[in-house]
This record gives structure tokens, C-alpha cells and sequence, in this order.
């Protein structure tokens, strides 16, 4: 999905912190081109095709991937070993930031169960008329209670970690629209069918 990215300016208004002041301080936890232990993996971590995704829990074209796509990716590439996925926020306004941040509280299978019902339930969430309360309803659904829904929320930690994996995205492979791909080393941005991204999967095998 095609739109600029405000992330510094999403996270101060969002979020309530001074984010925009301490991003030029922040010494990225990894390069964004390499696949190191903070990266959440789907599939064999020693698999030979590494399927890199930038996405925005609040971009519909993510959300038709995840819905659409995704299932047979990880059924024929994923779960067979022969690809892993690395998923990587690419927030694309302060809704799906918040949504991020919630998201990386949970930790195992939880974080992608957590994602697929977030794209899932997107429209309903993202776009329903009051996201904080739709975001907590579905982390409510998902095991996690008020209190410690609010604690990540202020949790600026993760925050950042979030802001300054996008901006390395951005920097390194040139992601400005989700979702984008790079496999292994190779970026193509814009959603695509099954068919289309086994193609590329193929070429990388």
C-alpha cells in the first residue's frame, strides 16, 4: 500500500513520547539487512530461502496477503522447511504502531496467532471508529488483560525498537510501501497472489 511514512511524527502524537527527539540517538539493536535473535521467525530458522516482509497492521494490501496468500506460502514453503519468514513492522500511521507495539508483547506462536487476527480483524479494529478499543478487545481475546495491555502500550522501549526497525528498512533496502519483500537479498515491493510470490520464492530456491 502506497503512503508516506510519518512514523516519527505518529509515534510523538500517538504514543505521548518524546520519540522524535531521541530517534537520532538510537543505536539500532541490529542491521536491518541481516537476520539476527530480535527477529520474529515463521518456519526452520536455518531454512535456505529467507522471506523477508515489511508490512503495517492498517494496510489493507498486508491484510489481503496475510488472508489470502500467507496460508499456502506457509503450508508449501514455510512448513515443508524449504523458506522462513521474517516478519518486520513497517508502521505506517499511529494506529498501527499501537497495534505493533501490542504485538511484541506477545511471544511464540502467540505473536503470529496475535498478527493474523489483527489483519484478520482489521476493518473492525483499524478502522471501526475508536482503534484503542477495538485493539484491546482483540488482545483481551488473545490472553492479555488491561493492565498489562497499558503496560505495553507506554512501553517506549519497544517503541523504539519498532521506529528504528522501520527507519533501517527504509535506509537499507529502500522499503517506503507495504507490504514489501526481500528474499534473500532481493526486494519487491507490493502485494502479490500465491502464484506471483511462489515465483520468487522459486527463483531464490
Amino acid at each position: 500500500m502506497n503512503r508516506r511514512l510519518f512514523i516519527r511524527n505518529a509515534a510523538t502524537f500517538a504514543l505521548g513520547f518524546p520519540l522524535a527527539a531521541s530517534l537520532t540517538s538510537i543505536t539500532p539493536a541490529f542491521a536491518a539487512g541481516e537476520v539476527t535473535d530480535q527477529d520474529r521467525i515463521l518456519g526452520d530458522t536455518n531454512a535456505p530461502v529467507t522471506m523477508i516482509e515489511y508490512a503495517s497492521l492498517t494496510c489493507p494490501h498486508c491484510a489481503n496477503f496475510h488472508q489470502n496468500v500467507m496460508p499456502d506460502i506457509k503450508k508449501n514453503w514455510l512448513d515443508t522447511g524449504k523458506a522462513r519468514l521474517v516478519y518486520r513492522h513497517m508502521p505506517l500511521d499511529g494506529v498501527a504502531l499501537r497495534g505493533a507495539i501490542i504485538a511484541e508483547c506477545f511471544e511464540g506462536d502467540r505473536y503470529f496467532s496475535f498478527l493474523d487476527l489483527l489483519f484478520k480483524q482489521q476493518q473492525m479494529w483499524a478502522f471501526g471508529g475508536d482503534p484503542m478499543a477495538g485493539l484491546q478487545k482483540i488482545a483481551l481475546l488473545a490472553g492479555m488483560n488491561k493492565e498489562r495491555f497499558d503496560e505495553c502500550l507506554n512501553n517506549e522501549e519497544i517503541a523504539n525498537r519498532i521506529i528504528t526497525q522501520a527507519r533501517d528498512g527504509k535506509a537499507v533496502f529502500g522499503i517506503n510501501s507495504t507490504p514489501s519483500f526481500v528474499i534473500n537479498g532481493d526486494v519487491y515491493p507490493g502485494g502479490r497472489d500465491y502464484d506471483a510470490m511462489n515465483d520468487l520464492l522459486e527463483d531464490a530456491s
